[in-house]
């Protein structure tokens, strides 16, 4: 399951989702369809069904929008944004 890390804070407007991270110092502004990706995973907990929900009625084909929100979704995790808690956390050294 995917969730915000805990240096994240965010709130969600009319026209997308502000997203702060608060370890880098640095905001991250996303538009209406990131915000729709952000939204199912700190709600729904996960991106399951989305494609279909976007692009079906865009005429759209489903795998390549599955395609792209993965591709967002795991930039989030590399950045440390979200938090996949399915994994175990990395161990550091100094611990």
């Amino acid at each position: 399951m995917l969730t915000p890390a805990s240096h994240v804070h965010y709130a969600a407007g009319p026209y997308g989702t502000a997203v702060l991270d608060v370890r880098r110092g640095a905001w991250l502004m996303l538009d209406a369809d990131a915000a729709k990706i952000w939204h199912a995973v700190t709600v729904r907990g996960g991106t399951a069904g989305l494609a279909d929900e976007v692009a079906i009625p865009t005429g759209q084909d489903p795998q390549v929008v599955g395609e792209q929100i993965a591709v967002f979704v795991d930039h989030l995790v590399a950045t440390g944004v979200l938090v996949d808690t399915a994994r175990s956390p990395r161990r550091r050294w100094w611990r």
